[in-house]
């Protein structure tokens, strides 16, 4: 069920439809941006969805750290339903987890701290692994004075994800359910776990920008929700306000990491509060403007994705309604927009066979249809096995190990010959990462130059074998 009124226009919501094409001309302009799907809520109204296929608002989609803000709402839940307490120390909560003889430091890091990002926690601890990640996290110790210093700390989060399940006996995930997930109408979704089944927290979470949204406008109307205080008000009352300095004590008004942190949400420009994740991901809530920005992207510069928002996207709320001809000209471009595949000119020339740099081998034969390119690197864990179709994407399944669970990846996969140049993309339907590259024939093999979203940049030559 749909929790919004959807606006026949953006104007029935209190945008302005020219705007919101300043917006699209801007994003066009900005092609390291990828969006794959934004919606914009103002007043309690949809006043658009944009979805750049093939990406869409329904799929679940990989959030990276604004898994973080769930996780922080479910230590909301814990302590008002007085199983936790925010000045909790983790060791307390977490004794087996204690390394011999803990630091005066260590010993005082509270639940507060750690969802301030506040913990003092040596940096370090953020790069641990192994059977036990709670055991590894403490036994770095803390190099600041818990409250004092920001370090923004993903493991951190997945103590809080620790001290979650043991006090309610249930993973994140599953706490949530009846707490906020269903009661939003957020379909049971996939969050990735440790070695020990905890739900890890500070990343892993896989939802759709719609449920995004969902959490956005609960968030805006101060955790209401059809009535009822869904999301615990003191939990929002701290969550969402400045805990803690994250500007190294330098006044920086234009930097959007520096406007102070909450409990797993930043402060930003405006008088706004988000949640984010890596490759831009976003859920921005303004309560001056009364509206909300959910977001699914691809994209290595967040920087510019934020500044997007500020400049053209929020401004389009303080605009003067658009004409009939502007609304008709966004409804036009909005069920136009999509991430262009690789065309076919028909230059191709035969390059089947196996070319490699010593890092990269490519073994490449034709198909029906398409080329199917083999990937391998110097780990013999490194292997995609893919067809790209020609001149338009075919559908593949990979798979993948995370943390150490079978997954299946669905890939869109596109090649097509330009001017005697083999252009090939693929895309991950549920997640940010993107790769172009172009392969051009040479007397000794390849040339190929690679880029992308989550993908290094290379360039090499690939000799035939």
């Amino acid at each position: 069920m749909t929790p919004w009124t959807v606006a026949h226009t953006p104007e029935e919501a209190g945008i302005s439809s020219r705007g919101l094409l300043n917006y699209l001309d801007a994003v066009a302009n900005t092609p390291e941006v990828e969006h794959h799907a934004i919606m914009v809520l103002r007043h309690g109204k949809l006043a658009a969805t944009m979805n750049f296929a093939p990406y869409d608002n329904q799929a679940p989609h990989m959030l990276f750290s604004l898994s973080k803000s769930f996780t922080s709402a479910a230590a909301g839940f814990a302590v008002q339903e007085g199983l936790l307490h925010w000045e909790d120390k983790v060791l307390d909560i977490l004794p087996d987890k204690a390394p011999e003889n803990p630091s005066q430091w260590l010993q005082s890091v509270t639940l507060s701290h750690l969802l301030m990002m506040g913990s003092g926690l040596d940096p370090k601890s953020d790069e641990v692994g192994g059977e036990d990640w709670a055991k590894a996290v403490l036994a770095c110790e803390c190099d600041h004075e818990p409250g004092t210093h920001f370090h923004y700390n993903s493991h951190g989060t997945y103590l809080v994800s620790c001290m979650v399940q043991r006090v309610t006996g249930m993973t994140v995930r599953d706490y949530l359910l009846p707490r906020l997930f269903e009661p939003l109408g957020i379909p049971k979704p996939e969050w990735d776990c440790c070695p020990e089944g905890i739900n890890v927290g500070g990343w892993g979470l896989y939802l759709s920008c719609d449920s995004i949204a969902r959490f956005g406008q609960c968030l805006l109307q101060k955790g209401m929700w059809q009535g009822r205080q869904l999301l615990p008000l003191e939990w929002y009352e701290k969550a969402t306000v400045k805990q803690i300095d994250n500007s190294g004590g330098t006044e920086q008004p234009d930097n959007e990491w520096a406007q102070g942190y909450g409990y797993q949400f930043w402060r930003t420009r405006g008088n706004r509060f988000r949640g984010d994740g890596a490759f831009g991901q976003i859920c921005m809530v303004s309560p001056d403007l009364d509206m909300v920005v959910a977001i699914t992207c691809g994209t290595n510069d967040m920087g510019k994705e934020m500044q997007l928002l500020h400049e053209y996207l929020f401004p389009a709320a303080q605009m003067e309604p658009g004409t009939a001809e502007e609304q008709a000209e966004l409804t036009r471009r909005l069920a136009a927009l999509q991430h262009p595949w690789p065309a076919d000119d028909g230059s191709g020339v035969e390059i089947a066979g196996t070319f490699s740099d010593g890092e990269t081998t490519l073994t490449i034969r034709q198909e029906a249809g398409g080329l199917r390119i083999v990937e391998k690197g110097k780990d013999p864990n490194e292997c995609s096995d893919v067809l790209y179709g020609m001149g338009q994407p075919v559908e593949n399944t990979v798979v993948l190990y995370v943390m150490g669970e079978e997954k299946h990846i669905h890939v869109l996969c596109a090649c097509g010959w330009q001017q005697g140049v083999l252009h090939i993309a693929n895309r991950q339907v549920m997640a940010p990462f993107a790769m172009y590259a172009t392969l051009t024939p040479v007397a000794e093999g390849l040339e190929m130059d690679m880029t992308g979203i989550g993908y290094p940049t290379k360039k090499a030559l690939l000799k035939k074998q």
